[in-house]
């Protein structure tokens, strides 16, 4: 059970009350005051810390827990518009996080889950079970589609051999795909193979787009949509435009990757969707690439979290940190700066902050 220390603050202690929580099953630790937090840190050693940042005591709080346990991950949250020496605090605290009240439970949970290294929801993975000709193979999986999958085998597979697949997703009962060896291809002592599957059954084509393309999940009075995959000239969304209804939620942080012609699918689909409105969580830094060239891939929605590249340039870490779009306008557009895992140095942001953050000029404007 992760003990997680918790300013007393009351949207933050409603938002740890609520269901998408549970599943993470935390101990919560509430300081009052900076001096509490102090002493449950000494106290309870807990694995996150989510605190208020409203003075300058608060930054004090967060930098001398960074400096006694540096695995200790830290998320402060502002409430208000951060001036450059706010901003300056933020980065000089070593927060692993910055996020600005008021937000949504989305919004906190994924930050949360990240820096807890659980599963967001919808990134759950699957077991898979490999047999060539009826014999059981070892392989692994390096790109899954609803028409057949790439595999690489550790022994020789041929053209036209029969493959047989047995998919299980977390939590759910396993399925059996048949499917036929394409094209095989020997490299450094393995063998790349090609399958394309027989005709899919509803159930097998459900779970295959559920894991490669999209997942739908009625979440209360919104519809949760998360997408996957590449955007390309062979993406289609006609079939997700029925769960088009109401309040609807995407989450994009497994987009891998996507071209013109797919930008122009997904902003068609957007245009032809009833959706009432619509809001995107965790987008990719593919998708915010594109966002920030191409307006309508976000459409009239907003987004409210995405991913951005950042790079120590000390020791050359690279790696993508979750970003809160509140607090990306809060400081004016200035990315924050946080401290590298690697060697402790500054870990900044890797991209013009007036190209990567275009997609906000229009929110920073109003």
């Amino acid at each position: 059970m992760p003990k997680v220390l918790v300013s007393n603050n009351s949207e933050l202690l409603r938002h740890f009350q609520a269901p998408p929580f549970q599943r993470l099953d935390l101990q919560l630790l509430i300081a009052s005051t900076a001096d509490e937090a102090r002493a449950l840190f000494a106290k309870e050693e807990p694995t996150l810390a989510v605190l208020s940042a409203d003075g300058d005591d608060d930054f004090t709080v967060a930098k001398e827990i960074k400096q006694k346990s540096p695995a200790t991950r830290v998320i402060l949250v502002a409430g208000k518009r951060l001036s450059g020496d706010q901003m300056r605090q933020v980065s000089a605290s070593g927060c692993d996080e910055l996020l600005i009240a008021p937000m949504a439970i989305d919004e906190l949970h994924d930050v949360v889950a990240i820096q807890l290294g659980e599963p967001r929801p919808g990134t759950e993975g699957f077991g898979i079970h490999v047999e060539v000709s009826g014999k059981k193979v070892d392989a692994t999986v390096s790109n899954l589609s609803v028409d057949g999958v790439r595999l690489v085998v550790a022994e020789p597979v041929a053209e036209g051999q029969a493959v047989a697949l047995t998919v299980t997703p977390e939590a759910e009962a396993p399925i059996s795909i048949k499917g036929t060896a394409v094209w095989a291809q020997p490299r450094d002592g393995k063998t790349v193979v090609g399958v394309a599957f027989d005709k899919l059954g509803d159930a097998a084509r459900n779970v295959l787009s559920k894991l490669t393309q999209w997942q739908v999940r009625k979440d209360g009075e919104r519809t949760r949509v998360v997408l996957r995959g590449d955007f390309t000239e062979a993406t289609r969304f006609d079939e997700l435009l029925p769960a088009m209804v109401g309040r609807v939620v995407f989450d994009m942080a497994q987009v891998t990757y996507m071209n013109s012609l797919g930008v122009r699918a997904w902003c068609e689909f957007l245009r032809a969707a009833r959706i009432q409105g619509y809001e995107f969580h965790a987008c990719s830094v593919p998708f915010i690439l594109q966002a920030s060239m191409v307006r309508d891939v976000i459409g009239r929605g907003t987004v409210t979290s995405f991913f951005a590249p950042f790079h120590c340039i000390g020791c050359d870490h690279q790696e993508e940190r979750l970003l809160q779009s509140a607090a990306i306008l809060a400081s004016a557009l200035e990315p924050p700066v946080f401290k590298c895992p690697s060697c402790g140095g500054a870990l900044e942001f890797d991209d013009l902050p007036e190209r990567y953050f275009a997609f906000l000029q229009d929110d920073s404007d109003d």
